[in-house]
């Protein structure tokens, strides 16, 4: 169609028809400005509020372990005590409230076993064995857990540095 007809045609509708004709195109003008514009720009909005959400709940999370780590942090290097290998791995294993559910003595190390165990607690128990108590990991073996986020220990052996 060109210029000339779509004039022709425009001509030949009543009053009535003509303002029909510009309702209706109206309403399809506002819709595909709703589909085509609105909407999406919503839409992405509204994903982009979630993402911050979510990254200022990772972000306070964050915030908190480290606030966390850092008390727990050592105050000297790796001091050595006198006191026993399971004494020691029982004073600090309730400290962090971790529940052993058997040591075996391994020559001059000691070898601990765990059910289950938070992951992020196991490794800041055995930060601060390393760096307070004076302790060695000597080998590991971990397990995951049924429970999201807890590990099982299959065996963990220590020794004094």
């Amino acid at each position: 169609m060109d210029q000339s007809s779509i004039k022709q045609w425009w001509q030949q509708l009543n009053v009535r028809e003509q303002r029909l004709v510009l309702a209706l195109g109206s309403a399809v003008m506002v819709l595909l400005l709703y589909t085509l514009l609105w909407q999406p720009l919503n839409t992405n909005l509204a994903n982009t509020e979630k993402k911050l959400v979510s990254r200022q709940a990772l972000l306070t999370w964050v915030d908190e372990n480290v606030a966390r780590y850092q008390a727990i942090k050592p105050n000297g290097s790796g001091k050595k005590t006198s006191a026993s290998l399971s004494s020691i791995i029982n004073r600090t294993a309730n400290q962090y409230q971790l529940n052993i559910t058997r040591m075996q003595p391994q020559g001059e190390s000691l070898q601990v076993w765990l059910d289950t165990a938070p992951f992020t607690q196991l490794l800041f128990w055995l930060e601060h064995l390393a760096n307070n108590e004076g302790l060695q990991v000597q080998a590991i073996d971990l397990a995951s857990s049924d429970k999201a986020g807890e590990v099982r220990v299959r065996r963990l052996q220590l020794t004094k540095q």
